[in-house]
This record gives C-alpha cells, sequence and structure tokens, in this order.
C-alpha cells in the first residue's frame, strides 16, 4: 500500500526491516530513484557496509514528508498571466501618465500545421551544412528545411 503521508524517518525505520527496493514497491508514495534522491536531499546517510539509509530522530528534516523533497516534472504550478487592470500608468519619477503596452497587446496564436512525416535522401556534406545552419539559428532541422521549401514555392507561385 501507498502511503502519501510516509516521513523521512518511517522510510528508514522501515529499511531497518527490509530491503530498500521492496520498500520502495510496496510504500513510498514514489519510484526508488526519487525516494533515493529524496532521503539525500533531506540530509539522510547511507551506510554501504549494512546497505540502510540512516536519519537522527532530532534531524530538522525527520518528520518531513517524502514528497516534499520530490522533484516532480508532472507538478508545475500555472504562472498567472500578467494583465494590465487600467491603460494608464503614473510614471513614479516624472509624475506623468504613460499608455501601459501590455494593455493593448493583441494575443496571437500560432497556426496549428498538421505535419506529415517525409524521409529522402539526401548528400551527406549538404545535410551536415542543414544541420550547422539549423543549430547557429537555433531551430530544428525540419524548420530550416521546411522554411527553406516554403520559400521556393511562394517564389514559384
Amino acid at each position: 500500500m501507498k502511503n502519501m503521508e510516509l516521513t523521512i524517518y518511517e522510510v528508514t525505520e522501515l529499511n531497518e526491516r527490509m530491503k530498500f527496493l521492496d520498500l520502495a514497491k510496496e510504500h513510498a508514495p514514489v519510484g526508488k530513484e526519487k525516494l533515493r534522491e529524496a532521503l539525500k536531499s533531506a540530509g539522510a546517510t547511507f551506510d554501504q557496509r549494512t546497505k540502510r539509509w540512516h536519519i537522527d530522530r532530532s534531524h530538522p528534516n525527520a518528520d518531513k514528508k517524502v514528497l516534499d523533497f520530490v522533484q516532480s516534472s508532472r507538478v508545475s504550478i500555472p504562472k498567472p498571466k500578467k494583465i494590465a487592470s487600467e491603460p494608464l500608468k503614473i510614471d513614479p519619477v516624472t509624475g506623468q501618465s504613460q499608455l501601459d503596452d501590455d494593455y493593448f497587446a493583441i494575443e496571437t496564436r500560432p497556426e496549428h500545421i498538421i505535419r506529415k512525416k517525409v524521409s529522402l535522401d539526401m548528400d551527406v556534406a549538404l545535410h551536415k551544412q542543414l544541420k550547422q545552419i539549423a543549430l547557429e539559428n537555433d531551430m530544428k532541422l525540419y524548420e530550416l528545411v521546411e522554411g527553406v521549401l516554403r520559400d521556393y514555392v511562394r517564389k514559384k507561385t
């Protein structure tokens, strides 16, 4: 049974009675790697001789939950959008009114492009040059090739 309220100290206590891998499978709210990282960041020590984790009961992190030390890539806090409440701002230095550019900003969304996977044979030297250009311009190779082809078609029509 997974225990979402499992503390660092409880993990070390369970580890005295059972193997770490079994502990992670049966009790931990996260996988063994994240549990190991949580124990490290909480200040627990690993004894190579006994193959057990240890933390003193008096340690400040002993009673904290394992999930407090887990870095999750899935959970993200949404950032609030910056919305100007009024179109006019007062400059604190000059005391003059200014238009707030954010208030009048037009929200644009990139158009959704349906893509088709294409395979083609290309000269190796040309491929390396294209990859280098894409890297220099901080683009993906397919974006560069697509842009070049789009320009070519535009000129032809």
